[in-house]
């Protein structure tokens, strides 16, 4: 490996490191996950949002936003509603508590 690959991959190693700490540091303030945050964020810019739609802004499977809307959902921060026409469709929005 050249001198340039290394150097980029240890700017990598800081970044990740630096990114791994202010996670940290923001979880134990919040008492929450960076992706309940960042689900939570989302929820705020755009809702009610179906769980589909919320997995695709989130870029993840729909399962591991479903895990952690279960747990948002028990903290009391998110409320999800099932669509009377489509019983597939579950809405998510942010409980007063989870807005604040």
């Amino acid at each position: 490996m050249n001198q340039k690959s290394l150097a980029v991959l240890s700017t990598l190693r800081r970044i990740i490191r630096t990114i791994d700490q202010n996670e940290k540091e923001l979880s134990h303030l919040s008492g929450l996950t960076l992706p309940q945050l960042l689900i939570l964020q989302t929820l705020r810019d755009e809702q009610p949002v179906t769980t589909g739609t919320l997995a695709n802004r989130m870029d993840l499977a729909q399962a591991t936003v479903t895990s952690i809307l279960d747990r948002l959902e028990n903290k009391g921060l998110v409320e999800r509603h099932r669509n009377q026409l489509d019983k597939r469709k579950v809405w998510i929005q942010l409980t007063p508590e989870g807005i604040s």
